[in-house]
C-alpha cells in the first residue's frame, strides 16, 4: 500500500562548522588522503586535526573539480565533501601547518555569506538541501 501523507522533522536551526586561515577567507575543514586510508576515515581525521571535533560520516554531498597553480605547474584537483555529525568536542582553531586561526559554527544562511568561493558555496547549499522538505 503506498502512502497517503508524509511528513517532515523541522530543524530550527543547522549549523556548519567553519575554519578560517591565516590568509583571512572561511572554509570548508579538507584535507588530503594518507596511503591506503579511505576517504570517509580521511575527512573525520582532517575535522579532528583541523577543528578538535570529533564528527561521523553521514554521506556524500558532492564533489568540485578545480586547477591550482602550484610548484609543479598547473594540476588538477578533485575534492570530496561529505555530511558529518558533530559527536563530540569543543571547535578551536589548531594553528599549525594549515595556519587554522578560526574555527566557528555558523548558521547555514551566514555560512553561504562568508564564504568567499562559488564553488564551495554551491557544496554548502547542497548540504542545506538534506534539511528541506
Amino acid at each position: 500500500m503506498a502512502p497517503s501523507s508524509f511528513g517532515c522533522n523541522l530543524i530550527q536551526t543547522i549549523e556548519i562548522l567553519l575554519i578560517r586561515k591565516r590568509k583571512g577567507f572561511w572554509s570548508l575543514p579538507k584535507g588530503k588522503l594518507k596511503a591506503n586510508e579511505p576517504p570517509r576515515k580521511a575527512i573525520v581525521r582532517e575535522v579532528y586535526e583541523e577543528t578538535k571535533v570529533i564528527a561521523e560520516v553521514i554521506d556524500l554531498i558532492g564533489s568540485i573539480d578545480y586547477l591550482i597553480n602550484g610548484p609543479q605547474g598547473t594540476q588538477r584537483k578533485l575534492v570530496d565533501y561529505y555530511l558529518l555529525r558533530a559527536i563530540k568536542g569543543r571547535a578551536r582553531p589548531t594553528g599549525g601547518r594549515e595556519q587554522i586561526v578560526a574555527a566557528k559554527w555558523v548558521p547555514l544562511a551566514e555560512a553561504i555569506e562568508r564564504i568567499q568561493r562559488p564553488r564551495l558555496r554551491a557544496v554548502v547549499r547542497a548540504a542545506q538541501s538534506w534539511f528541506s522538505c
